[in-house]
C-alpha cells in the first residue's frame, strides 16, 4: 500500500526528529504504522537523514535486535557496505585479540551484546555529522513480550532502560518506536515507564472523513472505477474508524462488482457485507492472534470476556456495568484491574470511549465479525 495523505504526519516527525526528539509513535494495528515507515525512510534523504527500517517482530534475544541492524545497514544504499566495514575496522581496533579477523557478524557472535551495540551506536554517532542516523524500529513492543517470555520480567526493565541509556549517551542518533500494541502498555504492565520517560508520544490515527473519501476514490480510480458519493458516505458509516487497510479492501471488492464503472451504495453494502463472510477471515484474524499470542492467562481470558460483553451490547457498556458484568465466580473482577485492561484494549485498538463513558467497538465491522466469529 502506498502511503497515501500523510503528509501533515510526515511533516510533524520530521520537525520533531531534527529537533532531536526521539518518538514513541502509538499506532493500532491495519492503520498504516509500517507504511509510513518506509515512507520516512523514502524521504529520509530530503530531510537530512540516513533512516534504517529494523523489523524486530519474532526475535527472542537482545543480539537479534542489533543483527536486524545490522542486516538494514548492510542493504542501506550507498554507504551500507562502508559504515560496516569502517564498524568491524573499530571492532578491531578497540576489541584487538579478542576475535582476530573477524566481520562484524562474528563479532556480535563472540563478545557482549552490550559491547557490541555500544561500539555500533558509538560508530553511528561519529558518523553522523552531516547526516542523521534514524533508525526506525517495527514491532519493538512484541519484541519486548519475547524477551520477557525467555529471559523473565527482569529483561525486559533491563533492555528498555538499556536502550534509555544509549539514546541520551549517543545524541545523534535518532529513535522512532512503533508497533501494533503499545510500548508504553507493556512498560506499564512490567512497571518500567520510567524507561520511556524520554521518547514523545505520537498518535497515528485514522483517516479523517475527507481523506478517507479521496482514498476510496483513488483506489477506485486505479482500477477504472468512480464512487458515488452516496456510496462513500455508506462505508464511511458502517466502517466507523476509517483504516486505510479496510478502506482499501471494500473498494477493491466494490470494482469487481461495480456495475459498469461507476460504485454504487448498493455495490459497497455487498463489498461490506462480504467482508464479513468467513473466506475473508484473514482480514479480521490478527486481532485475535495479536490476543493469543501476546497477552498471558488469566489476562488473555479476561479479554475475550470484556470484547464479548461489549460486542452484544450495540450501544457499549459504561464502567459500571462492565464492573458487573466481570464480577462472577472466585475470579472476580476489582475496579483497578478492569481499568487496565480497557486501557490496553482502547490503546491496541479494539475500543473507544465515546463523551457518555461508553465503551464500544472502535470499529463497526469488527464489532459484527466478532459477534459472528468469536462471541460464544
Amino acid at each position: 500500500m502506498a502511503c497515501f495523505d500523510r503528509a501533515d504526519e510526515t511533516h510533524e516527525l520530521w520537525t520533531r526528529l531534527k529537533e532531536g526528539r526521539n518518538q514513541l509513535m502509538l499506532a493500532p494495528r491495519r492503520i498504516g504504522k509500517t507504511v509510513l515507515l518506509n515512507h520516512l525512510q523514502e524521504t529520509a534523504d530530503a530531510n537530512g537523514f540516513r533512516a534504517l527500517v529494523v523489523d524486530v517482530e519474532g526475535f527472542r534475544e537482545e543480539r537479534d535486535f542489533f543483527r536486524q541492524v545490522c542486516s538494514a545497514i548492510h542493504e542501506e544504499m550507498g554507504t551500507g557496505a562502508r559504515v560496516l566495514t569502517t564498524l568491524t575496522e573499530r571492532f578491531a581496533r578497540l576489541l584487538k585479540g579478542r576475535v582476530e579477523g573477524a566481520d562484524w557478524r562474528q563479532w556480535l557472535a563472540q563478545t557482549d551484546w552490550q559491547d557490541f551495540a555500544d561500539h555500533l551506536l558509538a560508530h553511528l554517532n561519529d558518523h553522523g555529522e552531516d547526516a542523521p542516523w534514524l533508525l526506525l524500529v517495527d514491532e519493538l513492543p512484541i519484541f519486548v513480550q519475547a524477551l520477557q517470555a525467555k529471559n523473565g520480567d527482569g529483561a525486559v526493565g533491563g533492555f528498555l532502560y538499556w536502550l534509555r541509556n544509549v539514546r541520551q549517551k549517543y545524541r545523534s542518533v535518532r529513535w522512532l518506536y512503533a508497533g501494533s500494541i503499545g510500548l508504553d502498555s507493556v512498560a506499564r504492565r512490567h512497571r518500567v515507564e520510567g524507561a520511556l520517560n524520554d521518547l514523545e508520544p505520537f498518535t497515528l490515527g485514522p483517516f479523517p472523513n475527507d481523506i478517507a473519501a479521496a482514498f476510496l476514490a483513488d483506489v477506485a480510480a486505479r482500477r477504472g472505477c468512480a464512487v458515488a458519493d452516496e456510496a462513500a458516505s455508506e462505508v464511511l458509516r458502517r466502517l466507523g474508524w476509517l483504516s486505510p487497510y479496510y478502506l482499501e479492501k471494500v473498494a477493491e471488492d466494490a470494482c469487481l462488482h461495480a456495475d459498469g464503472a461507476r460504485i454504487t451504495k448498493l455495490v459497497v453494502d455487498g463489498a461490506l457485507d462480504r467482508m464479513l463472510e468467513l473466506e475473508k477471515r484473514l482480514y479480521w484474524s490478527t486481532w485475535r492472534e495479536h490476543l493469543d499470542r501476546n497477552f498471558p492467562e488469566p489476562e488473555r481470558t479476561r479479554l475475550y470476556e470484556l470484547l464479548a460483553l461489549v460486542a452484544r451490547a450495540e450501544s457499549g457498556l459504561g464502567g459500571d456495568a462492565l464492573l458487573s458484568g466481570m464480577a462472577r465466580g472466585a475470579q472476580a473482577l476489582g475496579a483497578i484491574e478492569l481499568r487496565d485492561l480497557l486501557d490496553t484494549l482502547l490503546s491496541d485498538g479494539y475500543f473507544s470511549r465515546g463523551d457518555d463513558g461508553r465503551y464500544r467497538f472502535r470499529m463497526n465491522l469488527l464489532r459484527e465479525w466478532w459477534l459472528r466469529y468469536v462471541v460464544l
